[in-house]
């Protein structure tokens, strides 16, 4: 064993060490709660030869062992309390695991049309797309096409319900979205979240319809300033999770190899102000680099807009048409831009790598978009923040 093979030495040069401190560490004592300096990690005092940590610290790295007394001149160190150290996690690693636990969802439980022995239940298959080459042109999106799309409303005191913004579910309580979305100057804070259909005023069974509990803004975001305009909106209460609405997952990678992605909302269709007829509708856009975006918001940049499109907190995407016009447009703000996802053999799901934020007012050009991945682990601490 590991603690077994301390040299006489090193348990010599400790016990020296803690005699010369033992007065002024004389408070603390076997069994009491200390604290691991630099991290802050919760600690309790043990024996050096019950403390694996320390003896490895001390004989791999060097690293002399954060001292609390001595018993029997024998070093007592502070050793890192296994019931109360929070894993370290990699950012990505806790989206690449519930994306394919949420792929479940997919599946509907139902009941065998025949009576089989030995089976009560069995799984049918309900995605509502298939991976397939991207499409030139806007047009509606199919019914369970993109489960994880959700409409955001809002309402104040003398008007109707407004389907102003969209979002992306994330988890059964939580809605990813644009920073812009969390006020409206005309219906300010938005109240409620739908999810479930295609059409906003359906009015089916698999409908959701969900009273917003908070809004999370990053904090780096400051209107009114296109930065950072990505937020969290957490629900009063946690969603019905199905075939009908269902969580995307997080594209965490930094660099982005796809040359198209697909953009979906509810907005406004007919580019002059019209009002939409509530249909979920899909565009396929071309992803544009960096320095042709910049070029196209030369003139755009000021207070929102200062230091032009940064690209590791930005990317762009527009027409794939040269004789239409396709863009995101109004009411589709906050919803999501997407790619089919297509590795780990994770099935019917989609990577969101960007939040719809802003364009030209539907002109076609390019739009810009809150790059996903540079938001992973702020998205991770908040949404799945004990697993």
């Amino acid at each position: 064993m590991l603690v077994c093979k301390i040299s006489m030495w090193i348990v010599k040069y400790i016990t020296a060490l803690v005699l010369m401190i033992e007065v002024a560490n004389s408070h603390t004592f076997l069994d009491d709660s200390c604290t691991l300096q630099p991290f802050g990690s919760p600690g309790v005092c043990k024996l050096m030869s019950h403390c694996k940590y320390a003896v490895k610290q001390l004989h791999k790295y060097s690293y002399y062992p954060q001292i609390c007394g001595v018993q029997r001149r024998e070093p007592i160190v502070c050793c890192p309390n296994k019931n109360k150290i929070r894993q370290v996690r990699k950012p990505g690693e806790m989206s690449k695991k519930k994306c394919k636990e949420y792929s479940e969802y997919v599946n509907e439980i139902i009941r065998p049309p025949i009576l089989l022995p030995n089976v009560r239940k069995i799984k049918r298959n309900e995605c509502g797309h298939k991976v397939s080459p991207l499409i030139v042109g806007g047009e509606m999106a199919n019914i369970r096409e993109f489960p994880h799309m959700t409409a955001i409303g809002y309402k104040n005191n003398s008007d109707k319900l407004r389907w102003l913004c969209g979002g992306t579910i994330l988890s059964e309580q939580y809605i990813l979205t644009a920073a812009h979305c969390l006020h409206d100057k005309d219906y300010g804070k938005p109240k409620y979240v739908q999810l479930g259909t295609t059409n906003l005023f359906d009015k089916s069974s698999h409908r959701q319809r969900l009273n917003i509990l908070k809004l999370i803004p990053h904090p780096q975001y400051m209107y009114p300033s296109n930065y950072h305009d990505i937020a969290l909106i957490k629900l009063e209460k946690p969603a019905k999770m199905n075939s009908y609405a269902r969580p995307a997952c997080l594209y965490s990678k930094p660099e982005i190899s796809f040359e198209r992605a697909i953009a979906t909302g509810w907005g406004d269709v007919t580019l002059d102000g019209g009002v939409s007829n509530g249909d979920l509708r899909k565009v396929t856009l071309k992803l544009v680099d960096n320095d042709s975006c910049n070029s196209s918001y030369i003139y755009y940049i000021s207070k929102k807009l200062k230091n032009g499109i940064v690209k590791y907190i930005q990317l762009c995407a527009g027409s794939n048409s040269e004789n239409k016009i396709e863009d995101t447009c109004l009411g589709d703000s906050g919803g999501p831009l997407q790619i089919h996802h297509v590795d780990d053999g994770i099935y019917c799901m989609y990577d969101i790598i960007g939040v719809t934020s802003f364009g030209k007012s539907c002109s076609g050009e390019s739009g810009v978009y809150t790059r996903v991945s540079n938001y992973i682990k702020w998205i991770e601490d908040i949404v799945w923040p004990s697993i």
